[in-house]
């Protein structure tokens, strides 16, 4: 399993180095802490995450079947430069 460290961008691991040595605090607990607050503001609103955008065209008569209409527009757009 990769270490959390290398999942990161590298500009995020240059800033958690330098908080790391300025409140000479090792790296793993300000992602250990900052996990589990971010867990902490989350909980509760797993509802309102799921399925962001789902839905939000529903009532666009120009789609119909969505899935026809993405694929047409899929098709449309690959194609324009050939």
């Amino acid at each position: 399993m990769e270490s959390l460290l290398e999942l990161l961008p590298e500009g995020i691991v240059q800033k958690l180095k330098s908080i790391s040595e300025r409140m000479s605090i090792p790296e793993k607990e300000i992602i250990r802490r900052s996990v589990e607050a971010y867990i902490g503001k989350l909980e509760g609103r797993e509802e309102e995450l799921e399925l962001v955008g789902f839905g939000m065209w529903k009532d666009r008569s120009e789609m119909g079947n969505s899935s026809k209409w993405v694929e047409e527009l899929r098709k449309k757009e690959w194609n324009r430069w050939k």
